[in-house]
């Protein structure tokens, strides 16, 4: 992803280069009326989707990639200890979160910018003349952007779940804020969102007008796209089945399987379980090292003390030859990351523990126990489990399956633990006197400030 952001400025100042104007455009963040400044060539539409999708990288966040640090902390299965900056622990497990601090701005601007630049590509589509992007290929990247919004709404409501996020964002600057809109409404708008893309895609011929990103290697072409759109699909359909107060339950379950097995998941041959869609990093000027890399970025005590004798996804722990203690938390072991190492968007392994769960839905314990199964062995090399004798027993096999299948990729864990009504002093030990175990981030201050202090939340 080598100097995408400069690539997308280079492109933008290309089409005003021979403008006489005593205006200074901002190219930085071109517009919408920037663009359309002339017909959009496929030159220009490469240099918009590759910032595109360099921007929704940098949505990880700057070190310590906040969007699955901040989970993996709420969710207990990291620390931040820096004594120099104690909000970490002071805001996540030891007090308020505050709306006006990284904690209440963390995972919202970055997402709602990526939406909004996607809206603007998918606006000035239709500028290009056929000569250069055929009807056809403005079908597929029209499949693909819509594909990438839905996932962006997706991760902004990970972190505010029911305090709800906006959902109509499609309108020029200094408009009126649209209305935050509850959970449900959210997910099903996602899913349908997710079902316009999949329907583009099809229809989207051969391949792209547009190179995309090395992550999306195996990806790349509108068909194969198509597929890692139904992964994020049968996600996003278990999460529906799984809400509590709107839950689609059943229907939402087999929804989900539909929607997993018309994807990549793949149980025949264990040489594919992380085939997927990856971010990736490298440290070669003007590109992003993985941000992950942080030296006071800890794992908390119970990862590396419930990992199972022989487990090979212990490779990720580092064990400390002496624990430490830092603001009241211990630590003994570290996540293990190089700067070059890419981060899954959304790979095998995570697809098959997601139908294990939908399948615990439908009370199929039985087919949840061979996903379960497959992935222990395949990625785990450990031995298969006995046959699951209640739900319960299922859903802690796999939720202990996915923390160190997924650990450190995003914020997985939290959405599972407050799914599952697990985020609680019952289930997990409360390691400092004023531990909150928060189950989302506060709407950010400057967000209620524009809102005159109201955040109800539609649901009509």
């Amino acid at each position: 992803m080598r100097k995408y952001i400069a690539t997308l400025i280079a492109g933008v100042a290309l089409m005003g280069a021979c403008k006489d104007s005593t205006a200074v455009p901002d190219f930085n963040n071109p517009s919408y009326q920037d663009i359309l400044a002339k017909p959009l060539t496929r030159l220009t539409l490469q240099n918009l989707i590759t910032g595109y999708h360099d921007a929704q990288r940098a949505s990880l966040g700057i070190a310590p990639a906040s969007y699955i640090m901040y989970g993996e902390e709420m969710a207990r299965n990291a620390y931040r200890t820096d004594a120099s900056e104690p909000r970490y622990i002071n805001e996540f497990l030891n007090g308020t979160p505050d709306p006006g601090a990284f904690s209440g701005s963390g995972n919202w601007t970055n997402f709602m910018r990526d939406i909004r630049a996607g809206n603007t590509i998918l606006a000035v589509l239709g500028s290009a003349p056929p000569s250069e992007v055929s009807a056809a290929e403005q079908t597929g990247i029209r499949g693909m952007v819509q594909t990438m919004k839905a996932i962006d709404y997706y991760k902004t409501l990970e972190y505010r779940d029911t305090l709800g996020v906006p959902l109509d964002l499609d309108h020029p600057l200094g408009d009126p804020l649209a209305p935050l809109v509850c959970k449900p409404k959210v997910l099903a708008f996602i899913s349908a969102l997710l079902d316009s893309g999949n329907t583009n895609l099809l229809a989207g011929g051969a391949k792209f007008a547009s190179t995309l990103p090395p992550g999306f290697a195996g990806f790349n072409t509108p068909a194969t796209f198509a597929l890692f759109n139904r992964a994020w699909k049968g996600k996003v359909e278990l999460y529906r089945a799984l809400d509590h107060t709107s839950p689609t339950g059943a229907a939402g379950f087999t929804a989900a399987i539909s929607a997993l097995n018309a994807s990549y998941i793949d149980t025949n041959d264990p040489a594919n379980i992380g085939k997927g869609v990856y971010f990736t990093f490298s440290t070669a000027p003007g590109d992003t090292p993985n941000q992950l890399v942080d030296g006071n970025l800890h794992l908390n005590p119970q990862v590396s003390d419930s990992l199972q004798a022989g487990d090979l996804r212990g490779a990720k722990i580092v064990t400390l030859a002496a624990p430490s203690t830092i603001q009241g938390v211990t630590y003994k072991s570290n996540f293990k990351v190089t700067q070059v190492q890419p981060i899954a968007y959304l790979k095998n392994e995570e697809l098959i523990l997601l139908r294990a769960q939908a399948k615990v839905g439908l009370n199929d314990l039985a087919g949840a126990l061979a996903d379960v199964n497959f992935v222990r062995a395949a990625s785990g090399g450990l031995g298969p489990l006995a046959p699951f004798a209640s739900a319960k027993e299922a859903i802690d096999a796999i939720l202990r399956e996915k923390r160190y299948s997924l650990l450190f990729e995003s914020a997985h864990r939290l959405v599972d633990l407050r799914a599952y009504g697990r985020l609680n002093n019952a289930n997990f030990k409360k390691e400092l006197a004023g531990d909150i175990f928060l189950k989302a981030l506060p709407i950010p201050q400057n967000e209620a400030d524009q809102r005159g202090g109201n955040l109800a939340v539609s649901c009509n």
